[in-house]
C-alpha cells in the first residue's frame, strides 16, 4: 500500500513540475496581444492584418486548443497611416504589440512629413505578407479610355488615401515627372471609400494596389491604365508600365525607388528593441502563418496575393529606401510640398 502511495505521489510531483516550474512556460502562451492596423476597417491592409492575427495565434509557442494566445486587431486610422505607425512605434517593446501599415511610409519619413514620430529603420520587423503592384485605375464612366486620354484631359480628379501612403505620393510624383498640371488630387479616401466615390462619379480614378481593386475591376467598375511595376500583370500586357511613360534618365532612380516600395508589400513590424527571444517567435509564427494552406486558400478566394518576405529582408529593404541620395529626397519633398 505504501509503495502505491509513493508511486502516486511521485506521479503527481512529475505533473506539477512539468506544468509549473520544471519546464519554462512559453512567453506567448495565453497572452493577449494587439495587432494595430493603421487604417479603417475594410481595404487591403485591414484584410491582411485580420488574416495574420487569426493564423499567427495558431503558431505562437505554447498555443494549444486549450490554451492559446489571442491577437486583437485594433484599427488606428489617420494621416495616411502615420498615426497608426506612431502608435506601434511608441508601444512597449515587450513583443505584445505589432502592426501593419502602408508601404509608402519610408517616403513620408524621408520627406520629413509633419506628424512622423517613427524611424522605420529602428523598428522590429516581422516581414511582409505580399507583393502587390500599384495601379492607376479609372472609372469606365469617364470619357477617358487610355492613360494618354488622362494626360491630355483638361482635368482629372484622383482620390488618394492620405499623405503617408504610397497611393498618395506615387501619383504626385508621377504627375510631377510627366509635367502634368491637370491632375487634381483629393486626399482622405480610406479603405473602400474611393471605390464608392468612383461609382458615384465624385472622382475619376485612383492609384491603388492591384489586388485591392481586382474584384472591383472584374465587376466592371474600374479600368487599369498604368502599372507601377517592372512588367505588366499577366493578361494585361497592353497596359503600360510607368517606365514606358517616364523615360527621362534623371527619373530612373526615382522609378527604381517606387519599385522598392512595392516590394515592401504589406509590411508588419513592432516597436524598436523587442528582445530577440520574443521577436524570433513572432517572426517564426509570421512565416508559418503565411505557409498555412488554409490561409493561402482564403487569400486566393479574396484575390489577395501571398508572398512571404522575412523580417530580415524587410528591414534591409527599408534601410535601403531611407538611405537614397539627397537629390531623390528633394524630389520627394517637392512632391509632398515640404519646404
Amino acid at each position: 500500500m505504501k509503495h502505491k502511495l509513493v508511486l502516486a505521489f511521485l506521479a503527481c510531483l512529475v505533473v506539477m513540475v512539468c506544468f509549473s516550474g520544471g519546464y519554462a512556460k512559453p512567453f506567448y502562451q495565453g497572452k493577449k496581444m494587439t495587432l494595430v492596423v493603421a487604417t479603417r476597417p475594410g481595404g487591403g491592409y485591414d484584410f491582411y492584418g485580420r488574416l495574420m492575427a487569426r493564423f499567427m495565434e495558431k503558431y505562437l509557442p505554447g498555443s494549444t486548443v486549450i490554451v492559446s494566445s489571442t491577437i486583437i486587431v485594433r484599427n488606428i486610422p489617420g494621416a495616411g497611416h502615420i498615426i497608426g505607425c506612431n502608435e506601434i512605434y511608441r508601444s512597449k517593446p515587450n513583443g505584445l504589440t505589432f502592426g501593419v501599415f502602408n508601404r509608402g511610409l519610408p517616403l513620408a519619413q524621408v520627406a520629413g512629413l509633419k506628424g512622423v514620430k517613427f524611424d522605420l529603420s529602428k523598428m522590429s520587423w516581422l516581414g511582409s505578407a505580399g507583393i502587390d503592384p500599384l495601379t492607376f485605375f479609372i472609372s469606365p464612366n469617364t470619357p477617358f479610355k487610355t492613360l494618354e486620354d488622362t494626360m491630355k484631359a483638361e482635368r482629372v480628379v484622383v482620390a488618394t488615401p492620405g499623405a503617408g501612403t504610397e497611393g498618395h505620393i506615387v501619383p504626385l510624383l508621377f504627375a510631377r515627372m510627366a509635367g502634368l498640371n491637370n491632375f487634381k488630387f483629393v486626399s482622405g479616401y480610406m479603405g473602400a471609400e474611393a471605390e464608392l466615390a468612383m461609382v458615384r462619379g465624385e472622382i475619376h480614378g485612383q492609384f491603388a494596389s492591384w489586388s485591392s481593386l481586382l474584384s472591383f475591376h472584374k465587376d466592371g467598375n474600374a479600368v487599369p491604365l498604368m502599372f507601377v511595376a517592372k512588367e505588366p500583370i499577366k493578361g494585361y500586357e497592353d497596359v503600360p508600365v510607368i517606365q514606358d511613360v517616364i523615360k527621362e534618365e534623371r527619373y530612373k532612380p526615382l522609378i527604381t525607388l517606387m519599385f522598392s516600395v512595392s516590394l515592401l508589400g504589406r509590411p508588419f513590424a513592432g516597436p524598436p528593441n523587442i528582445p530577440q527571444d520574443r521577436l524570433q517567435p513572432l517572426r517564426e509564427a509570421f512565416g508559418k502563418a503565411l505557409h498555412d494552406s488554409e490561409l493561402v486558400e482564403i487569400a486566393k478566394r479574396a484575390d489577395r496575393p501571398i508572398q512571404y518576405t522575412t523580417g530580415e529582408e524587410a528591414a534591409e529593404l527599408t534601410k535601403s529606401m531611407l538611405a537614397f541620395p539627397p537629390e531623390l529626397a528633394k524630389l520627394v519633398e517637392e512632391a509632398y510640398g515640404v519646404k
